[in-house]
């Protein structure tokens, strides 16, 4: 019986694993095809890529969503985790409040968020619409996702450690910078990891918030499968985020890894 169990989760795993990699491998091998509008293999070629290098305005839009990424994740992992700390550590007034409430952008549907920012950068703070817009926009939904990561790891953290490091005279930076930063990194890569692709991949809330000139790769993406259909070079441009992604979460797993062996070696 226990057999006969554990081969049909392995089987549901492998339906489950199929179900979410067979359409991303349908876009990786159709990048390779000669043929433009064929649903079936017509040839190996790398033309799309080759199409894809000499596309300007798709390499400014990936260009346009390397920058706010970047800056996306900076100031949501400080932001992020000083929110976490000061929720953890401190008692103040409102505090269930506003854990509470952190989780609203989060939940909330992605097209209210978007139109809520839009009315609230044009119309009440009068800002153009560009990078600041993009970036204040994708802070605003990145901000609750690290500090709660983090807030999940410092349930783990031993805090004596904080404690004792102030007791033999390390000031409160130091404190934070050779103890509880170093605690908290797991949880910190962990929200790195999540909010790069969530910043880098958000299509709804940043079609909202977009300036002329400031077209991110997804809001990109959708104007030439608007006006070319899906093509070759559309999977091509995939097929490179895909295995970027892939890269990205590998060099985290990787860096824990060599943390955890390193914690190893020391004791």
């Amino acid at each position: 019986m226990s057999k006969l169990f554990k081969g049909v989760n392995a089987a549901f795993i492998g339906v489950v694993f199929l179900y979410i990699w067979l359409p991303l491998l349908a876009v990786i091998v159709f990048s390779f095809n000669e043929g433009r509008y064929a649903v079936y293999w017509q040839g190996f070629t790398l033309h799309w890529y080759y199409e894809l290098l000499r596309d300007t305005l798709t390499l400014n839009a990936f260009r346009v969503s390397v920058i706010v990424t970047s800056f996306t994740v900076l100031i949501s992992t400080v932001f992020g985790t000083l929110a976490a700390y000061g929720i953890y550590k401190y008692k103040f007034w409102g505090k269930e409040i506003l854990r509470g409430t952190l989780i609203l952008p989060l939940v909330m549907p992605c097209v209210i968020m978007g139109i809520s920012l839009l009315l609230f950068f044009s119309r009440v703070l009068q800002m153009p619409l560009g990078y600041v817009s993009i970036i204040a926009a994708h802070v605003a939904f990145s901000i609750p996702l690290v500090t709660f990561i983090v807030l999940a790891r410092m349930q783990r953290v031993d805090w004596t450690l904080e404690e004792a490091a102030m007791d033999l005279g390390a000031n409160r930076l130091t404190t934070w910078r050779r103890v509880i930063i170093p605690m908290l990194t797991p949880g910190i890569l962990a929200s790195v990891a999540l909010t790069i692709p969530w910043s880098f991949n958000d299509f709804v809330i940043t079609f909202f918030v977009t300036g002329v000139g400031t077209t991110p790769l997804p809001v990109r993406i959708y104007s030439m499968i608007r006006l070319q259909g899906i093509s070759p070079v559309i999977n091509a441009l995939g097929t490179i985020v895909v295995v970027g992604s892939i890269l990205i979460i590998l060099a985290v797993q990787i860096g824990a890894l060599i943390r955890q062996k390193r914690a190893e070696t020391a004791e």
